[in-house]
């Protein structure tokens, strides 16, 4: 007897001490924003000189985290996905350039569902699934009833479901001017690939139809820094959705719907001639001559003419979750820095707002192509001033 009350006793300090540190690992992040600092301490950096030789980071664009820290980053140029292990060694690609079951055709997002891989192929233009050795499960093509649509963003749920992000292109066959407004949703994908439904849609105007004058073929002239619909995906499976011409987030339930709003009062931004400069400077556009393809070193006059511009900065560029459900709301700030966010609870209750240290944060972080967060790991690609990519592997600690 004596021997079972020791043993329910061990027991029940076992139980006792791993829910106190799981309640102190839900709480950890939340703590160490509160200081308002957060510094990324360097603990792994990847680079080509690490790679075997016939593997080279091309032109990665993904990253996503295995349950077993395993790390996946798509390369869209490369056509395979690399892997690595928690500490950063490379194990293996996975796929190959193609458009047969297998194949992958310029891998960009990437999602991690279980056993399962799931990424968006912008060239093959569907969705793949497959597992961490390579073996083919199953794929489906995204907008496959119209023609100018694009899907713009792809995450997974933890029961296999996803998350589309779509702009909806035009039917086939159409005819007639073409809209002054993009058609935007957000839909929930079965596991299975088949119909969607859809969450949340509105229309947006953020670009406009041109015909380029030498060579008569239309194009989108995009408008930089006009609003846009924003979407963060926790771990729990619940969306953040904004609007982002305001400071109000919306959080939906994927079966029930909105659940949540939250605002927050901020100061607008002027819209200044150094941000159109800043978007002119890295504008680039491919255009066939003598069906080669060239990118042209800065845009051509009637692109400046149509782009059009807002009177003030939007209010916030994007939202991402970290590994508790913590909601990060990249700022737009009136020194242009792109480290600065706002952190919700995951009750949409202002934490702080924080400045990011020790990494390069840039503007495009929140609209990255998977999740690059696990437990208090960030991981990131980055790239040097020549553009040679990077993974590079960043521990969260408070700033100070």
């Amino acid at each position: 007897m004596r021997n079972y009350r020791k043993i329910v006793t061990c027991l029940f300090v076992t139980l006792f001490s791993t829910a106190l540190a799981a309640l102190g690992q839900d709480t950890r992040l939340a703590d160490i924003y509160k200081t308002g600092r957060v510094r990324l301490v360097e603990e792994v950096r990847i680079t080509d000189s690490q790679l075997p030789k016939n593997v080279l980071f091309e032109n990665p664009r993904g990253v996503a985290v295995a349950a077993n820290g395993n790390v996946y980053v798509t390369d869209v140029a490369a056509n395979h996905i690399k892997v690595f292990s928690p500490d950063g060694k490379f194990l293996r690609t996975i796929g190959q350039e193609g458009q047969g079951p297998g194949d992958l055709g310029g891998p960009e997002s990437i999602e991690i569902v279980g056993d399962l891989i799931i990424v968006r192929e912008v060239m093959n233009r569907r969705i793949s699934v497959v597992k961490p050795d390579g073996t083919f499960v199953k794929s489906a093509p995204f907008s496959p009833d119209d023609s100018y649509g694009r899907l713009i963003s792809l995450k997974s749920l933890h029961d296999g479901r996803l998350i589309v992000f779509v702009e909806r292109g035009l039917p086939k066959g159409f005819s007639g001017r073409l809209p002054e407004e993009q058609d935007l949703a957000i839909e929930l994908l079965p596991a299975d690939l088949g119909t969607a439904r859809v969450i949340y849609q509105k229309k947006i105007r953020a670009s406009r139809w041109a015909k380029n004058p030498e060579t008569n073929a239309f194009h989108r002239v995009r408008f930089p820094y006009h609003p846009k619909i924003c979407l963060g995906v926790d771990p729990s499976g619940r969306l953040a959705i904004g609007d982002n011409a305001k400071y109000e987030i919306e959080i939906y339930d994927p079966d029930k719907g909105r659940i949540l709003t939250f605002s927050r009062l901020y100061t607008p931004v002027k819209l200044e001639d150094k941000d159109k400069k800043a978007y002119f400077d890295l504008f680039q556009m491919a255009v066939f001559v003598d069906n080669v393809k060239k990118i042209l070193p800065k845009p051509p006059d009637y692109i400046v003419q149509l782009t059009e511009f807002p009177e003030f900065l939007p209010p916030y560029r994007g939202l991402i979750f970290d590994s508790e459900g913590n909601l990060w709301v990249h700022q737009y700030t009136q020194s242009r820095a792109t480290n600065v966010f706002d952190v919700f609870s995951p009750k949409g209750e202002f934490i702080h707002k924080i400045i990011v240290e020790g990494a390069p944060i840039d503007a495009s972080f929140t609209s990255g192509y998977g999740r690059p967060f696990a437990g208090s790991l960030l991981w990131q690609i980055e790239r040097d001033k020549d553009g040679f990519a990077s993974l590079v592997k960043y521990r969260f600690t408070a700033g100070k």
